[in-house]
């Protein structure tokens, strides 16, 4: 099973003996690695310009006041708040080493190519770069709620990293010593760490073969991101689905690859998750895995197809938080 979904993927030469059939997924899809490199468009976000992209307002962050929390046996010490917070900016592009930020990232092997996503989402393949959101990105939206958790309030502790599959899939390790190497240091205030690039996991990234393990799982899996289609195997490769709605699912299935596979995202990658368009337009948030994503006649902040094959996320988690009645003092002198 595992073995037709490479080939569908990089369809390799009728094999004429045992080796050959077992290599010539890889062969084929080591072709790839020779396509010309398209040129690199100018950086668009700078950490400030990010930040303010985040829509701190009510229909992303759906607030609730649920009651007190107690800091011990029978004293109140606030009220316990539960929102959405955004913890991550997640983006596609089409050129390996391309980005949307004027940010380091791992080095292309050599003149890697990716095949453009197509304008009729017949076939579409991309790179994509996975950063975690600092609090400082947070508190430099404007217009916050008072009452506010931090996206550090959303952390959870990761699984361990999974076991390489073997040399031609990639070792996991080098994967994260290279993404812990490659940030700009303008950035870390904002974007602290690089969670995931798929030019450090090149192989993984164009077959999904660290999935394999997990064939019970995903060969199951048609409808695991709902409307959007199967998570597995997480690669590179969506047939048929629109540019757009490829793009979410794209960072949704690199930031499950950082979390499960790689360890380096401190935040859970499931369906509790909320979304939002960063690039080229400030959209609404919505629901992973919902459709249609927020449009022109039913949303004043509308997704857009991108013109020049990059596109930016952030990605919210929900989270519960303590907040000093202090801060709720601060509120009510700063809202008469």
């Amino acid at each position: 099973m595992f073995r037709s979904v490479i080939f569908s993927i990089c369809p390799p030469r009728r094999p004429r003996v045992r080796r050959a059939r077992r290599l010539a997924p890889w062969v084929a899809c080591a072709s790839l690695l020779w396509l010309p490199a398209r040129a690199l468009a100018d950086p668009v976000f700078g950490p400030l310009d990010l930040a303010r992209r985040i829509s701190p307002d009510a229909q992303c962050t759906r607030s609730q006041l649920l009651g007190l929390c107690w800091c011990g046996a029978a004293a109140p010490c606030g009220y316990r708040v539960q929102m959405y917070v955004p913890v991550a900016f997640v983006e596609t592009v089409r050129a390996p080493g391309d980005s949307l930020l004027a940010a380091a990232l791992p080095a292309a092997a050599g003149s890697v190519g990716t095949l453009s996503s197509s304008d009729a989402g017949l076939d579409n393949t991309a790179e994509v770069h996975a950063w975690l959101l600092g609090d400082a990105a947070w508190l430099l939206t404007g217009q916050l709620p008072c009452l506010r958790c931090q996206p550090s309030d959303a952390r959870s502790a990761p699984p361990p990293p999974m076991a390489a599959i073997g040399p031609l899939c990639g070792e996991a390790s080098a994967v994260v010593a290279a993404l812990a190497s490659n940030l700009g240091a303008g950035f870390l205030p904002v974007l602290p760490a690089l969670a995931y690039a798929s030019e450090a996991d090149v192989v993984n990234w164009r077959t999904g073969c660290r999935d394999q393990l997990a064939l019970d799982s995903w060969v199951q899996d048609r409808f695991g991101l709902l409307q959007w289609g199967a998570l597995y195997p997480r690669q590179m490769r969506d047939l048929g689905t629109p540019p757009i709605v490829y793009s979410a699912k794209t960072a949704y299935r690199a930031l499950s690859i950082a979390r499960d596979q790689l360890a380096t995202f401190l935040f859970p990658v499931d369906l509790a998750a909320r979304m939002q368009q960063a690039y080229p337009a400030v959209s609404a948030c919505f629901d992973v895995g919902t459709q249609p994503l927020p449009q022109a006649s039913t949303s004043d902040r509308p997704v857009q197809t991108s013109a020049d094959g990059r596109t930016g996320w952030f990605y919210w988690r929900p989270v519960s938080c303590c907040v000093g009645f202090e801060s709720l003092a601060h509120c009510a002198s700063a809202h008469p």
